[in-house]
This record gives C-alpha cells, structure tokens and sequence, in this order.
C-alpha cells in the first residue's frame, strides 16, 4: 500500500528549490547544509503534502540529527515519548492517545519488536520499542497525523514510518562514520557510541552497507513503592460503630497483640485493640488510622550495569531501466542488558508494623489520606537482588519494486517479513531482617521521596538471614513475527489519478513465561537440597506443611514462606538439610555501595546450584513483569481505492485525496487455562479446592474472531497565496484491542495475588472519528508559522470492571492456592489464607460512550539570518506546542491514560563557518498513567510530574574552519543537562510511587565523511 513516505524521499544537503504558489512556479532557491538542510527538507515536505504530516531528515548519509529516534520523534508537534528510567526514549504517542495507539512502521511495512518496555513495565499492547533501531541507518522519519485511505491501518492516533538508509540517497561512492566516548553522571565507567555506513552506485545498481553500535553505562538511583497501602484494622481495631477499610486496599495488618521485642515501650502480649492505637498515636481518629497510606514496598532502588546495541543495515536498489526500480532494505538488531538491581524493602504490603505517634496529611480521611510521619515499631526490611539479563534480536527484509508502465499507468509492490526475538532471565534473592528482631523505623514523607530510616544497619549482612525469606526463579521469553504484501495500481498523473490497492497482513506474538522458584527455594533454603537432582530423583517439593521455621502464629511476615534453614527433624518428618543454611548465609552478602547490602551473586550462584535448576525450569502461566503467557495472530485482509490530484483555483494549487479503506481481522488468541484435575473428587462429589491429591491441569486454549472495518478519508491543501496554505481532513482510524486484555484466563499482575484480570477475547476494536484544520505561512528557507486543530472522538474505549470475590471462587477460572507462586501463596496465608482472603477481579470490557479528545497546535520554525545576518549569521529557532482537552461522556473514560494536557519544545540554533550548535528544551505537562483501582483501592490511579529536559548538541567542522579536506568533526553533546529527574505518585501528589535521576550524559567524538 502507499506509505506516508513521499516519493524522492531522502533529499541530500545540496543546492534544494522549493516550489509552491501555482503549479510548477519556482519561488526560490535555497542552498543550505547541516542541521538547516535537515530543517529545509522538513518544511519542503511538509509544504507539499496534501495531509497533515511532519518529517525529520538526516542532514547527510549517517548523519541524524537526533541519538535517539526516539528524541527526534519527540521534536514534532503533538508527539510525546515514554523514557527508560535511565533517560533514554523508547515509544512514542501522538495527540492524545498512548503509545499503543500509533502504528509503527519499517520502511513502509507494519513491524513488531519483541520487548517489555520500560523498567517494571509489560508492554503487552501494541507499543514498538524504537531504541532497536539506531539513527545513524536512517534517513527519515515521517507522521502522519491523517491518514489517507493506503495507508495501513490499526494506528487510531497516527503512523510513523522510519525509512532506512539507500544507496541512491546520495549518488557515488560515500562512506561515513562516527565515534563517541559517552559518560553519564550517574555511572562510574565510560561508554561508547559508533557507526560506519558505506555506498556506492555504479550506474544504475547501488548497494549500502552499515553498522552502529552503542555501549551505554548506566546507573539509576531511584525510590519505589510498588503502590502504596493502608491499614486493614479488625473488628477489635475499628471499634463497634464505626465503619472501617472503607476505601479499600487493607494490605497493612496490624497485630491484635503485641509480639516480642517489638521495643519503643511497648509490652509483649498487650492488646492492640481500638483504644491502644488510639493512645499510641494521639491526636488521630479511627478512620486516619484505617485510611491512611504508607508505602506497600517502601525502597530505595539502584539499577546498574550496561545496555548494548548493535545493528546492521543492508539496502541494494536497481534501476533496470528509466522506468523500473528495484529495491531491498534489510536491517538486522541485536540488544542485550547486563544490569544488577538492588532494593532494600521497607515492608508495607503483607506486613504486622505498629504505628506510634503517626501523623496524616489532611483531617477528614474518609477518601483517603497520606502519612506523613511516625514511628513504626515491629517493622521489617527484606533485600531484593536480582540479575537483570535481557537478549533481544530483531531481523527484517523488505523486497520491492515500482514500474511507470506508461506515463498514466504505474504498478508498485512490496513484501515484507520481520523476525524479533526476547529473553529475560532475572531471578531474585531476597532475604528479610527476622521476625520480632526489635527492627524501628522512623519515616518522614514531606511530598517527595519519604525519608525511611531504621535503628539496625541495612548494611551489615549479620541483619538479615533465611526465616520469612525468599528466593525466584522466573524468566520470560517473547517472540514478535509480521510478513506481508502490499500492491498499488496507480492510472493517470499528478494532476488526477485513480490509486487501487490490496494487502495482506499477518502478525503474530507469543509471550511464554517460566518459573521454578518453589523447587530451586525448596533446595536453597528448604531443607531440601535432593530436588535439584535429576530424574529418576521424584522427591516433592517441600511446601508449607513440612518446613521448620515459621513464623510465630498469626503474625504475618513478607514473604512468609517459612523457609527452613537448618537440618534436623520437626513433627516426625526428617529433613536433609538447605544447600545455604541459615548460619552461612551471611556469607553470601557484603555491604553494598549504595547504603545497603547486596548479594555476592557469583558465589551465591554456584552453591546455590542455580545453572541446574534454571535448565530445567518449567513454563509458567505469568512472568514477574506480570505479563500473561499467551499468542496473539492477526491476519489482516485490506484494499482501498483513493482520488488524488490537483486543481488549479483562482492561480493557486488545491491538492486533495479522497479514499475508503476496507479491512477484515482475523484474529486468534491463545492463553493458558488451569482447570481442576477431575481426580480431585471426592466420593461424595466434592471438589477438593487446593489440588492437593492432583496438580491442575493446564491447557493451552485458542479463541478465535474475526471482524472488518470500513476506513473513509479526506484531506485537502489549498495554496490561498504562494506562501499559505490551509488544510482540512476528514477520517475514520482503528486500534485493535490490548490483546494481553483478550487472553483466556485469570492472570494475577503482582506477587500479593490481590488483583486478577480476567481475559475477554470478544474485545472491539477502537475506533476514532477524526477532524484536522490547519494554516501555515512559509517565511522563507526552512522557516514557516503553523497552526492545527483537530478533533477525536474516539469510541470502543475499554475500561476495567472490578469485582471482589473470596479467593475460594478462583477455582471456577482454574486457579487453585496449588496453582499460585510461593510468593503468592504467602500473600494469601497472609491474609488469613485460602478460606479467608479476597481478590479482587478486573475484566476489560468496552464501554458505552465516547472519549473526545481537542487539541490545537503550534508550530515556528524560523532562521533569524533576515535580522541579523551581518551581526550573527546562522542563528534560528523551533518552537512547537500542543494543547490538548479531553472529554468523556456515557461510560468512556474522563482522560486517555498517558496524555499531557500539553507539551512545548523549544530549540535554538546556530550553524556557520563550521560552528554548528543546538539547546533544547522539552516539556511535558504530568498525567494520568493508569486506570483506577490500584492496589485494590478503588480511587486510587498513577500520575506522572511534569518533565523538563534541556539537551546541548555541537559540533566543529575542521574541513570549513581550517579550508582543508578529509578533516572530521568534532562533536560535544550533552543530554538532560538540567538532571532532570523521572517521577510519578499514586492517587496523592505527596505519595511518590516512583522517582528515578538518569543523570547527564556527556558525549565527545568526531564524526567525518571519507
């Protein structure tokens, strides 16, 4: 189908005329090289496209504007990026919807990337990964704001296309390259950026090679609470008349009694009813005692290591004779993740803390409140250490040719086949501070990330041992595939043409997830080291009934296992021992750099028999990202028909294109469905609910659907004068559902085992009704003055509907406490186990109404050379910004999640007599982020702050300072040059959910042409 690519393409940084006005008319000539030939470029095709589009342009073969295309996407007006923690950008969203709603595509083609996002995140949806692919293979990358009718569909907001690299960019041999040593603030090593990138053409065959590789080091300090929580009083606690854990969540328990050594003078054994909480923190009511929040996981976080990229590109083009041109654009990826990453839990969430002298944020609680201080005796740390090792490959290919069979008649076709694979291996060692050690601690929470101390050394290994720790195994692995064919007839020539065209689709996704946590902790510290032995050893894994070391009764600790720690004989049952006891364990910690221990990983990992355990790790139904294992395939079936052309009107060129699209989905999803060994019958028929004569049985199960859409499109350019041109557009676009949403099955998205999702495959798809109006005034050069409108009203939204069930009625979906991790199965006996606890549930289903979405933007790019060319030639600015207001109405959401209610960028150049510099800044209005209904809290969602970040780009062109040849350039950026820190909160501004400082990244090179 036709791309939002326009034909030519790349331009390279020569002499450029620029045409507008009446058809044909020359305006000017403008001769510029460097970013302001990247610029010129950008605003040619922007004055000469029918639609609304904006595209970036490398200044010359290799050489982009932008680190990251990520960040380039970021330059265009109504564009917005999610960042890793560590800064970088990784997707991108268009006017007011989230990232899912953009249609990503690879020179033309739809194109998928098997990865999770950003730290912590599942990135289940439809969201592309862009840090897989490297500026330096590109040439351009265009948005399309309005779609015409060949385009392909399924991107509700807009469709980005990135346009690799071809030998006839620039005609003639070419060969660029560039080398950076990069250091970010944060890190204590340097890294390294590189790239290479050779052409030629002999005639009419050319042939491109290239390569980039990037070494980032990295180090992320941040806080994170994994939500936040309040307390779960009792009947005791509360008191007779008056209602109590009314606003949900209830993760917190406070003891009925006093334990041991609980210390601040409190007596072991003395009650903790109503009036003892009441005397212990005075000045508070009932319900600021029951709803106030603290954090579930409150933990300082370090994340560090190394991110490596490597890709390579291939593209070879023919033209076989004048009017036929064949092509091959090939790009090959490889990213690995080597980080370590280190917390030290406050344990909110599963914990028995007792509050003294607490203090909230606000009087009436009765919707919620926030601690801002106090004393929390009785309290508990637990240590998560993990490995963090991510592997993802990408390949792809796209084959094509065009043929002007006549001079009214053209045929065009391409096929595609892309191929990306991912594998996370992060297993956790997480040992805890003993029950009853007399551990206090004492917080402060002024808004920003709470002050957490305790009266025991987070870094002495001797704090911390087995009992009520953990150990995980869990690892995911990911695979993405998409092929396809697209064919166009065009029939007649600029000024009126028919365009035909049909295409095929077919994009798959897998996600498997595996676990052996129970049988690896069994050995490790379960006084059951023989499980690691292989078959014909059928020992069972050791589980609650046979381990020493519980907790003392009723007291509920995190994680709870009742892990085992020495060998010996408890209630008639012999046991041989942990393969790490208890007494070594210290021996495997050391005091870490960061204030807190970590976990000697390499030792730890021989004695632990980790390899052994990890070969044989079997498939899970969830990840610890809390993805659901499951397949999605979408075989898609388009053909459109569109009217293009231009008329001339009072001397000026109106050009237009008006279209239908049709598209038919067919679409299969496949989950993993746990269903109740029939063997677990009584004879009496009773179902035994934990699986305890038989595990449940899991099978694989595919639903299939299948629906098609009708697309129409409009749009309009008219030139009202040889500098203006006004624009309208009329569309109806369509995002296929969140298939993580449509899986079979209950899926848990945490360790607490308190929210569950529900599949439901029968999901519509979303479709948005669009309007577009602009004006632009081109000032001359790359310089012009825009301004856009655009209305979508978007139906077929989801939201979640909850419902909170006892965990017993889990068994109809399959899952039985037999099913559940061993961190979810201690979740539960925390919370009075399988015959008390609640869960509650959440199924997507798509709601009755509409979401509106407004928006205006701006849009100034302008040379100052007209003011002050004799003073400081070479000097301009970009300025965009973009407003947007959102409206539900019926049953649709109030707000699209991750949507900034507005976004400006801001960039002042220079560029002369070889002196080429850039300041940016980038802002980022803060938002809504999630759903509601966090943590079991039903008014609870995540917000993100406002982000502000500045970025300093130069360089120095020996060749034009010096007037000789074959000299580089040299290069100094700088980017976040303010540090500018990442933070979100849940449900209050003052409740920090996360906050991370990627630092400053100092980056020095040289970058030439040969």
């Amino acid at each position: 189908m036709a791309t939002c690519l326009t034909a030519g393409a790349f331009l390279p940084a020569q002499a450029q005329t620029v045409t507008g006005g009446g058809s044909g008319d020359t305006l000017e000539e403008i001769v510029v090289t460097g970013f302001r030939s990247s610029l010129a470029n950008s605003t040619n095709d922007k004055r000469n496209a029918t639609g609304f589009q904006d595209s970036i342009f490398a200044e010359d073969i290799g050489k982009f504007p932008d680190t990251n295309i990520a960040e380039s996407f970021n330059r265009v007006p109504g564009i917005t990026i999610n960042r890793e923690v560590s800064g970088e950008g990784i997707s991108v969203a268009i006017r007011g919807l989230g990232t899912n709603f953009t249609r990503v595509l690879l020179n033309g083609a739809p194109v998928a990337v098997a990865s999770t996002g950003r730290t912590d995140a599942q990135s289940t949806n439809r969201e592309v990964d862009l840090d897989m692919f490297p500026t330096e293979l590109f040439s351009q990358l265009t948005v399309s704001k309005s779609p015409n009718a060949g385009m392909v569909e399924g991107g509700a907001a807009g469709t980005v296309n990135m346009r690799s690299a071809r030998p006839f960019d620039s005609d003639g041999p070419r060969v660029s390259y560039s080398l950076q040593t990069t250091k970010n603030s944060e890190a204590d090593k340097w890294g390294g950026r590189a790239s290479a990138l050779a052409s030629n053409t002999w005639g009419n065959f050319g042939a491109l090679i290239g390569v980039a590789g990037v070494r980032n080091q990295v180090s992320t300090p941040g806080f994170e609470t994994i939500g936040w929580t309040n307390a779960n009083l009792s009947a005791a606690q509360c008191g007779a008349t008056t209602g109590c854990n009314s606003t949900g969540g209830g993760n917190w328990t406070i003891p009925a009694t006093v334990p041991a050594n609980a210390g601040n003078g409190l007596v072991a054994g003395s009650t903790l009813d109503r009036a003892a909480l009441l005397a212990l923190n005075p000045g508070l009511t009932v319900q600021q005692l029951d709803n106030a929040i603290i954090p579930r996981l409150g933990r300082p976080a370090e994340i560090f290591g190394t991110r490596d990229r490597v890709s390579a590109v291939a593209a070879f083009e023919l033209h076989a004779t004048e009017d036929l041109h064949f092509y091959v654009d090939s790009l090959y990826g490889k990213k690995k993740n080597d980080l370590e990453r280190v917390d030290m839990n406050w344990v909110g969430r599963n914990g028995a803390a007792i509050p003294i002298n607490m203090k909230v944020d606000r009087t009436d609680c009765s919707a919620g409140c926030v601690v801002t201080e106090g004393t929390f005796a009785n309290a508990q740390f637990f240590l998560e250490y993990r490995p963090f090792l991510e592997d993802t490959e990408f390949y792809g290919v796209n084959p094509g040719f065009d043929y002007q069979i006549t001079d009214n008649l053209k045929f065009d076709m391409q096929a595609n086949y892309t191929k990306s694979t991912f594998h996370r291996e992060s297993p956790t060692v997480g040992p805890l501070t003993p029950a009853s050690s007399g551990v206090t601690v004492t917080y402060k929470n002024n808004g920003g990330v709470p002050d957490i101390k305790s009266n025991v050394d987070l870094n002495d290994p001797k704090q911390f041992g087995w009992p009520g720790g953990r150990v995980n195994m869990q690892d995911e692995r990911r695979t993405t595939e998409t092929k396809g064919a697209r064919a166009n007839v065009t029939w007649g020539d600029e000024s009126l043409n028919l365009k035909v065209g049909g295409a095929w689709d077919d994009v798959s996704r897998r996600i498997r997830a595996y676990d052996n946590s129970q049988a690896w902790q069994n050995a490790v510290c379960g006084n059951n080291p023989s499980v690691f032995l292989p078959s014909p050893n059928t020992q069972p894994p050791c589980n609650g009934l046979n381990q020493p070391g519980a907790a003392p009764a009723g007291y509920p600790t995190y994680p709870g296992y009742g892990t085992g720690y020495t060998a010996g004989k408890t209630g008639g049952v012999t046991y041989g021992g942990s393969l790490i006891p208890n007494a070594s364990f210290a021996n495997y910690l050391k005091p870490g750099k960061f204030g807190f221990l970590t976990v000697d990983w390499d030792k730890f990992k021989t004695d632990s028999k980790y390899d052994q355990f990890h070969d044989a790790t079997p498939e899970a139904g969830s990840s610890n990202t809390g993805a659901s294992g499951g397949f999605i395939g979408e075989e898609t079936l388009g053909a459109y028909g569109e009217v293009n052309g231009i008329r001339q009107i009072d001397g000026q060129d109106l050009r237009f294109n008006i279209g239908m699209r049709w598209v038919q989905t067919d679409q299969k999803v496949g989950g993993r469905v746990s269903l109740p060994d029939p063997r677990n019958v009584t004879a009496a028929g009773t179902q035994i609910a934990d699986g305890s004569r038989y595990p449940n049985v899991t099978n694989f199960v595919y639903i299939k659907n299948k629906y098609d859409n009708w697309l129409p499109s409009a749009s309009a350019a008219y030139n009202v004068a040889d500098n203006a041109v006004v624009r309208a557009a009329l569309s109806r676009t369509m995002t296929r559902p969140d298939p993580n949403a449509q899986l079979p099955g209950l899926n848990f998205s945490g360790p607490s085992a308190d929210v569950g999702s529900v599949g439901n495959s029968a999901l519509a798809p979303y479709i948005s009704e669009n309007i577009d109006l602009g004006f632009e005034y081109y000032t001359g050069r790359e310089g012009y003055v825009g301004i856009a409108a655009f209305r979508k009203a978007i139906t077929g939204f989801t939201v979640n509907g909850s419902n909170t069930v006892p965990f017993a009625a889990l068994a109809a979906y399959g899952v039985t406490y037999d099913t559940l991790s061993p961190t979810q199965q201690a979740a539960i006996n925390s919370r009075g186990g399988p015959g008390t606890a609640t869960v509650v549930l959440q199924q997507q289903v798509n709601a009755e109404g509409r979401l509106t979405v407004n928006g205006l933007e701006f849009n100034w790019v302008q040379p100052l050379d007209f003011l002050l060319e004799d003073v400081v030639p070479g000097l301009g600015f970009i300025a965009n910004a973009t407003i947007i207001d959102q409206k539900g109405k019926g049953a649709a959401p109030a707000v699209a999640i991750g949507v900034a209610e507005y976004t400006y960028n801001v960039t002042g150049y220079y560029e002369h007599g070889g002196v080429s510099a850039r300041i940016s800044q980038t802002f980022t209005k803060g938002s809504q982020t999630s759903g509601l209904n966090q943590n079991g809290i039903p008014a609870a969602a995540l917000f993100s702050d406002d982000y502000r970040q500045w970025d300093f780009s130069s360089s120095l062109d020996l060749n034009e300072i010096t007037g000789s040849t074959g000299l580089p350039q040299l290069t100094f950026d700088v980017t976040n040059l303010a540090n500018a820190k990442q933070r979100s909160y849940f449900q209050f501004e003052n409740a920090t959910f996360t906050s991370y400082t990627p630092g400053r990244t100092f980056m020095i090179g040289l970058r030439g042409r040969l």
